[in-house]
């Protein structure tokens, strides 16, 4: 066809030429392989890939790498990590003003929180509606964090309590309280409350959150599957995970089917068979033993009760804030933030082979590195020193291998290295036990 025939034809046939250069178009892109995430791939090995994934599922991982298809064993991924979904600050930047805590460890935004006497709904910004068994949830934060109440919130979170704790914000504003009793049900005007056997309405507006009570010698959870971390700071545990053409699906430890997007994924931790995270292990012990050295000159000017609230050590946070720890400028999504002078310990009972971390002083306080502040990180197995090491802020994140096989207690201290505590937010960044191998 000639040029002056190819514009006649388009400009006298029209819409069937214009539909034929349509069809051929769709035709051309539909041919085009699927273009996928940016993920790097941490295998059991040690070692990293690094390409664009097309597909995962219980028995392989494939990226497309260098122009090639490349499969990999879902039994030697760890994590994958989705490059191009890049958190937008160290902080946690939740998108709903409301939040819900799960026994799992999961975490998400969320809004329109209900509760009757078996389940809660709500509708997280994540992954839509949810229906959860009322068993399932530890805590409901109901309004905004905020920065004056988020130290005092992760405290309450923590407390040991068979009752249940209504959180409300003290009338002159300057903190939270609590009162102890049974939350029957939450709506949107109002929650009901027994206390000391008796049913209050309480408007839903001046309830900051419910911890909900946990009877005595009830263990905690050690949930294994999938961990999904995203961009905004939520945070979903499951299992059957799949992920194909931009899409995941999976299904939640209470038996719910989910699915959405991949472009708000930062991590897909697929470890839980082979380690496990210090901060997910229930501890022997934790406790603070002091926030300032005895004679200091700080020493005694905060109050006990203050001092746990602000210096108690924090799971996968820094102490004050919602930060995520940071070493250098490296985020990472795991680890501990302990400050001088504390203890933690954890039961081995013989299950692990070894201790990795990488230990450092939290960027958040890192600034005054030129004094030279550190602190001395102590860690034993049954009563054995494994390591005795002074951290400085001006030194570069340390990473650590310890050998526990065999061991059946591990303990953590982190105690004043200088006479100071200036800068002492140690990080104990991804740490995680690996599992003993199978004989």
């Amino acid at each position: 066809m000639s040029l002056n025939g190819s514009r006649r034809c388009f400009q006298g046939a029209g819409g069937d030429c214009d539909m034929k250069l349509l069809l051929f178009c769709v035709s051309l892109v539909s041919a085009l392989p699927a273009v996928g995430s940016d993920v790097r791939v941490s295998l059991q090995d040690g070692t990293q890939k690094s390409g664009q994934l097309q597909a995962l599922n219980d028995q392989v991982v494939q990226i497309q790498s260098e122009g090639q298809l490349q499969e990999i064993g879902a039994a030697e991924v760890l994590q994958l990590e989705f490059q191009g979904n890049v958190s937008g600050s160290a902080a946690v930047q939740t998108s709903g003003s409301q939040r819900v805590y799960l026994r799992d460890g999961s975490e998400l935004s969320a809004g329109d929180i209900q509760r009757t006497a078996n389940e809660i709904g709500l509708r997280s910004v994540t992954v839509g509606d949810l229906r959860i068994p009322a068993g399932v949830v530890s805590a409901l934060r109901l309004q905004a964090e905020g920065p004056t109440f988020g130290e005092q919130w992760a405290t309450f979170r923590q407390r040991e309590s068979e009752k249940d704790l209504l959180i409300v914000v003290k009338r002159d504003g300057t903190g939270l309280d609590f009162l102890g009793g049974i939350v029957s049900s939450i709506g949107a005007e109002s929650i009901e409350f027994l206390l000391d056997g008796e049913k209050v309405p309480v408007p839903s507006g001046r309830v900051y959150g419910v911890v909900f009570g946990r009877p005595a010698g009830e263990k905690a959870v050690v949930a294994g599957g999938a961990r999904l971390a995203f961009s905004n700071g939520d945070v979903l545990r499951g299992s059957d995970l799949k992920i194909a053409a931009g899409r995941l699906q999976i299904v939640t430890t209470w038996g719910q089917s989910l699915e959405c997007g991949v472009e708000q994924l930062l991590t897909a931790d697929l470890s839980a068979e082979r380690l496990s995270y210090l901060s997910d292990l229930p501890v022997l012990r934790e406790a603070l033993l002091a926030a300032d050295p005895g004679g200091s000159l700080l020493d005694g000017l905060v109050d006990p009760e203050t001092q746990q609230r602000l210096f108690s050590p924090r799971r996968d946070r820094v102490l004050q804030g919602s930060s995520r720890l940071r070493l250098r400028g490296r985020e990472y999504q795991r680890g501990l933030c302990v400050h001088s002078h504390s203890v933690l310990s954890w039961a081995l009972d013989g299950r692990f082979e070894s201790l990795e971390l990488t230990a450092g002083i939290d960027d958040e306080v890192a600034f005054n590195a030129a004094a030279g502040h550190s602190v001395r990180l102590v860690i034993r197995a049954d009563d054995e020193v494994l390591l005795d090491r002074l951290i400085s802020a001006h030194d570069q994140p340390v990473p650590l291998r310890l050998m526990v096989a065999g061991r059946s207690t591990l303990e953590v201290e982190v105690d004043f290295g200088d006479g100071s505590s200036v800068c002492d937010w140690l990080d104990l960044a991804d740490a995680k036990l690996w599992l003993a191998r199978q004989k």
